[in-house]
């Protein structure tokens, strides 16, 4: 008995019993029974894939294990297209059958992971079916939750969108998307965070060397870096005018404080020791700056690297949305359609913007791990 799934053999009865199920209400038999008509399509499909499922969790297997994760999706994307198919009245919406079919092959899914995700050897099937997949098909389960909610409950896009109707954004005005993209990114985002960056980095050097500016600078700007970027930004904006310098003065002083304090941590934070050891070599403050104190300092910038990455994007977004300029950019576009209505639009913008910080923040990595691939952190265990 050790060898069932008893997860994924749970969700499997369960699906199959709610294929026999009511799936849809409607104002009439006729109706109903043209609900039924249309999506009698996927009956057979369901069937055959709960039955899989079934057979899928009373052996223990790695590749029974990744049949179960993909046919509980498939099982739930059917479930959700003939559900679609049947629409014929918007006044139709979902019943018991519907939501114990999708429930019950997400939980399929979810029975198939926690076995993937215990799998031990480091041959390349195995990593990519402990390591990949699992996080691979957590997205999954939650766009096809969102897609049946919003779906099966007939919520109306005004309220909450779809994610059929956000993908259809996504394509139909994806030239828009990516040209305020590269303005909120290349042009607003980009040029603050490498002046705040460079400019954070000569402060920090200069102050890591000075006892009286680290017991009087660094104090305050740990209080200025604690600014909300709510009351910062209506004053830059007239300090520089609504177009993208305001903008990008604002990525200047949020990524600015985190590089100058991580800088001088990491330039004063020094063992003993290896200090010691440098002076009994003769080594002078040039050996002592180059060779001990700007490789200690490495892992503790890029820390301030990534942190400012995300949050130098997040600031800018908010920005554009207090500063009222040109209707240009991905912050005027989640403000300006979510004013309309248009909440879709919203979403679009919203997965852009993550899109591009993901981005961002693994080009840091990748340069993290360049330049300090000597650290512990990277070393194989």
């Amino acid at each position: 008995m050790k060898r069932v799934n008893f997860g994924a053999l749970l969700g499997a009865v369960l699906a199959l019993i709610a294929t026999f199920g009511p799936w849809f209400t409607g104002t009439s038999s006729s109706l109903r029974l043209q609900q039924l008509e249309q999506a009698a399509w996927a009956f057979l499909p369901l069937l055959l894939l709960g039955a899989f499922c079934v057979l899928g969790a009373l052996f223990k297997s790695r590749w029974l294990s990744l049949g179960l994760v993909l046919a509980g999706l498939l099982g739930a994307l059917l479930g959700l297209l003939a559900f679609k198919d049947s629409l014929i009245t918007v006044d139709a919406t979902a019943q018991w059958g519907f939501w114990l079919n999708l429930f019950s092959f997400l939980l399929v899914v979810v029975g198939g992971i926690s076995k993937l995700g215990v799998l031990q050897g480091m041959g390349w099937s195995t990593r990519i079916l402990r390591d990949f997949l699992p996080p691979a098909s957590i997205p999954l389960l939650l766009f096809l939750s969102w897609e049946a909610l919003t779906e099966g409950l007939r919520i109306p896009m005004a309220f909450f969108p779809r994610i059929s109707d956000i993908y259809q954004v996504l394509i139909s005005a994806y030239g828009v998307l990516i040209a305020d993209s590269i303005r909120t990114f290349f042009k607003q985002v980009l040029i603050g965070y490498l002046v705040g960056v460079t400019s954070g980095m000569a402060v920090g050097l200069v102050v890591a060397f000075s006892l009286f500016l680290r017991r009087g600078f660094l104090p305050l700007a740990t209080a200025l870096s604690a600014i909300p970027i709510v009351g910062l930004a209506p004053v830059l904006g007239r300090a520089f005018g609504v177009d993208w310098e305001s903008k990008a003065a604002v990525a200047v002083i949020v990524s600015f404080f985190p590089v100058v304090i991580n800088v001088v941590q990491g330039l004063t934070t020094i063992d003993p020791l290896k200090l010691d050891l440098m002076h009994s070599y003769a080594a002078g403050n040039r050996d002592i700056l180059f060779k001990l104190r700007l490789p200690n300092a490495l892992p503790y910038v890029f820390n301030a690297l990534k942190i400012a990455s995300i949050i130098v994007l997040i600031s800018v977004i908010v920005s554009e949305f207090l500063i009222p300029g040109p209707p240009l950019g991905l912050g005027q576009r989640i403000s300006l359609s979510a004013r309309s209505g248009r909440y879709d639009v919203t979403f679009a913008a919203i997965t852009f913007a993550s899109i591009i910080g993901i981005l961002f923040y693994n080009a840091i990595v990748l340069l993290e791990r360049a330049f300090t691939s000597w650290h512990s952190s990277f070393r194989e265990k």
